[in-house]
């Protein structure tokens, strides 16, 4: 009775903080193909200025998620995630109205600013409480992780409607709207009285670092997210050779279902026990799916290469952070999943930079590459010993 009490609860409001998770990670990753050309028509443009725009996204989240997670602890989630979805919106509204490269970079530089991944990771968490956890992680890492496929589709075909600068303007709507909701409709999980009154303390993270599990599940996430990049960074240029731009949905659309489909199964799986099992087959099949990459021409090989790496991608995004939100306790959950999303932002960095300089040099060693660090996630869970308890505050290390 009290479980399903639980979902009736809880389960709208992962829902509706997943939905917005997932259009700031949709308005992030919809104009990503085409930034670096539409900076072309910016007054001061120059291909280090556009590169910088490109990237800068990605380096101020991995510098904002560890303060976000903190505050969220000291001040509560919600209001923290209401102010960062504000600095996105504004961010992308600077976008639209952006005449000059310079203000473009601004904006780009605040939409990252808006950390809060790892609050609404740490919210959704606390809101489901254990016996709902692995579902509300499932349920967020579904979302987020579609919105970034979804958006490599629909991004050409938004584009054959819109200009670039609409389509940011579009995006700033979707999540003001999402905003309005959180803001009226959705109570925060921690009371006055449970908000912490300090900032974790410097001890406070070495005493998180202290947990085995969590340092493995941090390094797992940055090879994920470090695969994750290379895939989006090098599928799209083969798609549009075989299908067209307009006809990237044909790829990436079924990937997502078949995914979404699999991970519920590997949450059953999970919640009998098989959570390190089920995770080294998921690095195990991303990794290996990319050899099917090699054939670069053929629909069949790109759809079913792709589909498998969405597979352990999403079960492990949605499983590793499980882990680290089961591996500490509530009152410094917002600080580790701020860690804990830096790393899949540097994740982010280290691959688009290292693919970049790799796709240059030879396709195949980029593969080749991508394949051993894949590999190496594999290694690092089987290194992995038996789940650890929660991480208390009495068990600082003095």
């Amino acid at each position: 009775m009290e479980k399903n009490c639980i979902r009736k609860s809880a389960i709208p409001a992962v829902v509706i903080l997943s939905l917005a998770l997932a259009f700031r990670q949709m308005s992030m990753t919809i104009v990503m193909p085409f930034i670096s050309t539409y900076c072309r028509s910016l007054i001061g443009y120059t291909s280090l200025y556009a590169g910088l725009a490109v990237g800068i996204f990605g380096l101020m989240q991995a510098v904002f998620q560890i303060p976000f997670g903190m505050f969220s602890d000291r001040y509560g989630n919600k209001l923290i995630m209401l102010i960062g979805l504000t600095q996105v919106v504004v961010g992308l509204i600077l976008a639209y109205f952006a005449k000059n490269i310079s203000l473009l970079i601004f904006a780009r530089a605040l939409q990252g600013s808006g950390a809060i991944i790892g609050v609404g990771y740490s919210w959704a968490a606390s809101i489901a409480g254990e016996k709902e956890r692995i579902r509300a992680m499932s349920i967020l890492g579904a979302f987020v992780s579609a919105a970034a496929a979804l958006a490599f589709a629909l991004g050409p075909l938004l584009r054959e409607i819109i200009p670039v600068n609409w389509m940011f303007l579009f995006c700033a709507a979707l999540l003001f709207l999402n905003e309005i909701y959180i803001l009226f409709f959705i109570k925060d999980n921690k009371n006055k009285n449970e908000i912490r009154q300090n900032v974790p303390e410097s001890k406070h993270i070495r005493t998180i670092f202290h947990n085995k599990s969590f340092i493995v599940m941090n390094l797992s996430a940055f090879i994920n997210n470090y695969m994750m990049v290379s895939v989006f960074y090098a599928v799209p240029i083969y798609l549009t050779k075989v299908t067209g731009e307009t006809g990237m949905w044909k790829v990436f659309i079924p990937a997502i279902v078949v995914a979404i489909f699999i991970m519920k199964l590997a949450v059953r799986l999970r919640q009998k026990g098989f959570n390190k099992q089920i995770l080294m087959a998921a690095f195990l099949i991303s990794a290996l799916s990319l050899i099917l990459y090699f054939n670069k021409t053929s629909y069949s090989f790109l759809l079913i290469g792709t589909t498998l790496f969405m597979c352990g991608y999403i079960i492990i995004a949605t499983f590793v952070a499980t882990n680290v939100n089961e591996a500490v306790e509530d009152s410094y959950r917002g600080t580790a999943n701020g860690i804990f999303n830096s790393f899949q932002y540097i994740g982010n960095f280290a691959g688009a930079v290292l693919t970049g300089a790799l796709w240059g040099i030879s396709e195949k060693l980029t593969w080749f590459v991508t394949i051993g660090i894949g590999i190496a996630g594999f290694l690092i869970i089987v290194s992995d010993t038996k789940y650890q308890e929660p991480v208390k505050e009495e068990e600082n290390v003095q």
